[in-house]
């Protein structure tokens, strides 16, 4: 009984949940909740007739006959444009119904911490964005349906009740049989299906990589490999769905017999019951032609209960997202309208679970100022931008911009005044303009060519047949490497941020076109501050100041001149970097 009792608080709060898709179109339901209940009608009168058919063709009463096949001829017309509309209706409702679900579900992902992002993978939110959405909408107009059907049917066994008790009690008992066996079935079936739905979202996460990867596929020429491991995670999948399929199929081959020795027992009985007198062959007919109606009626517990629990299986996932089941960033804190790009840091540490990346980070960099960070791989750079942009929480320390404690700081008012430019930017399958216009809906088309110039992508754009309105493809695929990068530094020019974070974001550049947007990213006025993570050394000598780090501690700061005097590991990366000018030099030679 309890867990009864949890099952509808359950529905209940999801439900009061759901509504929040549903509730501007409530017109919609009340017109499909009508129009179904004129099907329902028609779907009572429409056995009655065709039974009445046989009986005055068994009578040979043709002329009357005619006259009721014409007249089901009407009303199955009738049925049938209520039911186009019935279901025109329903298209728009739905569609209307599960875009909104999905854009709310876009829109809390966006708010999940990286953190929960890195842990889980793509297919734990595609599937319940694209599958699970559909489900909770679809709830409303198959309860509409359900109880719709439920009251029609209820009429037609109380009207077996009255003509024949000793059928109205075969259909209970032989209803209650199969309900039994349905339950049963319905109970193994569910936990099975949450196992499928845990399964099939990493199936999905592994399609949407493969797709992402292709190209390196093809490259590593790893088509072996990688079917391999598609095959792997594949059966894991099928396997899990053969267990569940099969468990139906047991319980329908039960179920099947069953239904049909209750056909034989309903005609013995029957013909018992003509035989004495006890009903007509004309009622008889009736509630044979109603029987399929009776027993989902009799079953309507069952059916119901089992479009419960699937609904609350999708529910719980979608809400999983929407509410707080994985950990989302604080929304709260302070607005910043203009930020000025003082940055500090004052004792930083940070590790990826075990992995500590930064330890003890110390520096200030004052507005306007340009900044190089230089460092081996893995030396925790990238870190440092990953916190001043508050992708991931701060562990330990503190860090200060505009001499206010990020933390108390808003995300979002954060991110609008800073740009972050990464090695690997994801260009979207939108048109050139749309991916420029990402951060800034309201650019004005001087700025954005003025933009792109100045991160010298202008003239390649002018080159495609749509300018502007070319569609790049899914990542970016029309474009090079370092197109990819200089239509992200684009991008971010034309956010207007006072602060720019470029992440190696040169590194596919050629060294010509490097120095060219290297040229108008120190012209940009000692209003912006800029971070440069180095690739190369060339792309920062002239900064303000260079940080550099090894191993997530900070080795020295200074200008480019000064470290090559007193600090030995930028000596030494500077000597690396020249040596390797030098080899290339003279391999080309």
């Amino acid at each position: 009984m309890s867990k009864l009792k949890d099952d509808i608080k359950e529905t209940k709060n999801n439900l009061k949940m759901s509504w929040q898709f549903i509730k501007n179109k409530k017109k919609s339901l009340i017109l499909m909740a009508i129009l179904s209940i004129i099907l329902s009608a028609i779907s009572v009168v429409v056995p009655i007739l065709s039974a009445k058919l046989l009986l005055k063709l068994t009578n040979g009463l043709l002329e009357e006959l005619i006259y009721i096949a014409i007249f089901i001829f009407i009303v199955e017309i009738c049925r049938n444009i209520v039911s186009t509309v019935l279901h025109k209706i329903t298209q728009i409702y739905m569609i209307k119904a599960v875009t909104d679900a999905q854009l709310a579900m876009f829109s809390e992902t966006l708010k999940i911490s990286t953190s929960e992002i890195d842990k889980n993978s793509s297919g734990t939110f595609i599937d319940r964005i694209k599958n699970d959405t559909n489900d909770i909408i679809n709830i409303f107009s198959d309860l509409v349906n359900y109880f719709v059907d439920f009251i029609s049917n209820v009429g037609i066994l109380m009207a077996v009740l009255i003509v024949s008790p000793y059928m109205f009690i075969y259909f209970i008992v032989t209803s209650l049989i199969l309900g039994y066996i349905d339950r049963k079935r319905r109970n193994i079936y569910f936990d099975q299906s949450k196992r499928y739905r845990k399964i099939r979202e990493k199936s999905t996460g592994l399609a949407s990589e493969f797709i992402r990867g292709i190209r390196d596929v093809k490259l590593l020429n790893g088509k072996n490999g990688i079917l391999t491991q598609i095959k792997k995670e594949m059966d894991i999948v099928n396997n899990e769905r053969i267990s569940l399929e099969q468990t139906s199929l047991k319980f329908r081959l039960l179920s099947g017999n069953i239904r049909d020795f209750f056909d034989v027992t309903f005609i013995i009985l029957g013909v018992i019951l003509v035989s004495n007198n006890l009903i007509s062959i004309a009622n008889l007919l009736v509630i044979h032609m109603y029987r399929g109606k009776l027993e989902n009626l009799l079953n309507f517990y069952n059916r119901l209960i089992e479009l419960i629990k699937h609904y609350n299986l999708s529910a719980t996932r979608v809400f999983e997202v929407l509410g707080d089941y994985f950990l989302k960033e604080d929304a709260s804190g302070l607005e910043l309208s203009n930020l000025k790009g003082k940055i500090e840091f004052r004792n930083v540490s940070f590790s990826y679970d075990d992995n500590v990346v930064l330890k003890n980070i110390d520096f200030i960099i004052n507005s306007g100022e340009k900044i190089g960070f230089v460092g081996a791989s893995g030396s925790g750079k990238s870190t440092i931008f990953n916190l001043i942009t508050k992708l991931y929480p701060l562990e330990k320390g503190n860090i200060y911009i505009d001499d206010i404690d990020i933390k108390e700081i808003n995300y979002n008012s954060l991110r609008n005044n800073l740009a972050l430019i990464p090695q690997n930017p994801y260009i979207f399958n939108f048109s050139i303009m749309d991916n420029l216009r990402i951060a800034n809906q309201d650019a004005k088309m001087e700025d954005i060519i003025e933009a792109c110039k100045k991160a010298d992508i202008y003239d390649r754009i002018m080159e495609f047949e749509h300018g502007f309105d070319t569609e790049v493809g899914e990542g970016g695929v029309i474009l090079s490497g370092g197109e990819k990068q200089r239509l992200a530094i684009a991008r971010s020019l034309i956010k207007g941020s006072n602060v720019l974070l470029f992440d190696e974001a040169t590194s596919a550049l050629d060294n010509i076109t490097q120095d060219k947007i290297q040229t108008s990213i120190y012209k940009l006025g000692s209003d912006k501050t800029v971070l440069i993570i180095a690739h190369r050394l060339s792309t920062i000598i002239n900064c303000d100041k260079i940080v550099v780090i090894d191993k997530g501690k900070i080795v020295d700061i200074g200008a480019h001149q000064e470290l090559l005097e007193r600090c030995q590991k930028y000596q030494k990366l500077f000597k690396y970097e020249k040596s390797k000018s030098v080899n290339k030099y003279l391999i080309l030679s």
